[in-house]
């Protein structure tokens, strides 16, 4: 750590963060060999995960996030599990000719370099975003491309995410998706179903859109995640929280072109897609 930018793709975990790892998440061979075993068990005994067979990289992500606590591990997981059988329609149907209009508008982006604690950094302009040419379907499927895809990287496992918010809006456009489900389907995967660890997000660019949907989703955050939460007056105070390397320019930083479609089309190819979510049903 120290001075060093990593870029968002490593593929790898430095040594660094295989003893960060193993500080602050509890892995050591040895667990991971053990925890996996055990979350197995654990899914075999279930009835909404008896006939899926996980990948062990996948399993390892929610071994990760709860610190090796396997029973906490399992009930995320199996949250996971229940909202992809009631919603299949997020996980399914993905085109890279729509989720790439999250990119080219300027609407959700990753960002192509890392804090230096190694963070994955997610960058949303919600004033990019027409609800008429991308419509509030696509934006989950895209949050689940983003989501899923950005944690086969080891480093987003161990260092989590940390998300930038404009929340700049135009009223008209988004007020009538501020519905309470709506954002409690985004809470609900984000928070209790997705393996990621949840750094910090910092808002921007306050909005009456913005205010009426904190009104919803504070009721659903616990105090530890709402004082991760950071707003700001100003794009430039980002620069106290991010190296000016990772920002793009019209925040403050160095980036002109910051837009990871190369990164967006390797996970959406057909190879990719097909094991998204890391499981598959075995026959019954």
């Amino acid at each position: 750590m120290g001075q060093e930018i990593l870029p968002f793709e490593l593929g790898y975990l430095p040594e660094y963060f295989v003893r960060k790892a193993e500080v602050e998440l509890n892995e050591t061979p040895e667990r991971k060999v053990q925890g996996l075993r055990q979350i197995k068990e654990l899914a075999k005994r279930d009835k909404h995960t008896k006939n899926i067979v996980f990948d062990d990289d996948f399993l390892t992500q929610y071994l990760r996030v709860r610190k090796y606590d396997v029973a906490r591990a399992f009930s995320t997981l199996k949250a996971y599990v229940i909202l992809r059988k009631k919603n299949p329609n997020l996980f399914t149907n993905f085109r890279f000719e729509s989720i790439v209009k999250t990119v080219t508008d300027r609407c959700v982006t990753i960002l192509p370099y890392r804090c230096q604690d190694g963070c994955t950094i997610l960058f949303i302009e919600l004033d990019n975003w027409d609800p008429e040419n991308f419509p509030v379907e696509e934006v989950r499927r895209a949050f689940v491309i983003y989501l899923l895809q950005s944690l086969r990287e080891p480093m987003s496992q161990v260092n989590g995410i940390k998300a930038i918010i404009d929340v700049k809006s135009n009223p008209v456009k988004h007020l009538k998706h501020c519905t309470p489900t709506n954002l409690y389907l985004i809470y609900h995967g984000i928070q209790e179903c997705c393996p990621m660890r949840y750094k910090s997000v910092h808002v921007v660019n306050d909005s009456l859109v913005f205010k009426a949907a904190w009104i919803i989703i504070k009721t659903f955050l616990s105090e530890k995640i709402k004082k991760r939460i950071h707003f700001h007056s100003s794009p430039k105070e980002l620069l106290d929280h991010f190296p000016k390397a990772v920002l793009p320019k019209h925040y403050g930083g160095d980036l002109e072109n910051y837009q990871t479609l190369d990164w967006l089309k390797r996970v959406m190819t057909p190879e990719k897609l097909a094991t998204i979510g890391g499981f598959q049903l075995q026959e019954t």
